[in-house]
């Protein structure tokens, strides 16, 4: 019974290593934004939005655009599942960044 339960703790422990988020190097940037004048802020949602160009992403790419012009969103909110097949490159990673948040559309 107590190398079953050494074997338990062990599992647990192994497993909250493994699972435990690895602590964060840096500081997100603060980014001033005007308030509007009747204090609303307007915010666009999206959530598995694609990837490289593919299954007509541009096109959705440039809808997500007009969209945000024509509420007026002041942010665009990403709810993730946007990393397919082998994820990130590192925390630098040009083609999940840069190439999708810079460029508009859909950041307005």
């Amino acid at each position: 019974m107590a190398v079953l339960a050494a074997a338990v703790v062990v599992v647990v422990v192994v497993g909250v290593v493994v699972v435990a988020p690895a602590p964060v190097a840096g500081e997100l940037a603060r980014v001033e934004h005007p308030t509007k004048e009747d204090g609303s802020l307007t915010v666009l949602a999206v959530g598995d939005w694609g990837r490289k160009g593919q299954y007509n992403q541009t096109l959705v790419a440039t809808q997500m655009g007009v969209i945000g012009e024509k509420l007026g969103a002041d942010f665009i909110l990403s709810t993730g599942d946007n990393f397919y097949n082998d994820g990130l490159t590192g925390d630098n990673d040009t083609a999940s960044f840069q190439e999708s948040f810079t460029h508009p559309p859909p950041r307005r």
